[in-house]
């Protein structure tokens, strides 16, 4: 994956959830679509390095990632209402 910034990466993230939010309905009538499942296999895959690369640099994204090294990290970080917004 290029570098990318941390609004880059989260955005990325987004886009990657929601494609495989799409590809599973799909999955859902077509079970056994090797096409499909091997996309979603892909999708899957670069979420979870995008989400472990956005964890590593910037923090735990929800509760189910934090551990010893950045327990409750996200209290020394602006809140997201405390962000300029991009309008």
């Amino acid at each position: 994956m290029n570098k990318m910034n941390q609004q880059q990466l989260l955005h990325f993230i987004t886009e990657v959830s929601f494609a495989l939010d799409d590809i599973a309905l799909y999955l859902d009538t077509h079970p056994k679509c090797q096409q499909g499942l091997a996309c979603y296999e892909n999708y899957k895959s670069m979420r979870t390095q995008a989400v472990k690369d956005y964890t590593t640099l910037y923090g735990p994204l929800n509760r189910y990632q934090v551990n010893d090294c950045n327990y409750f990290d996200w209290v020394n970080k602006p809140w997201p209402w405390e962000r300029e917004c991009d309008c």
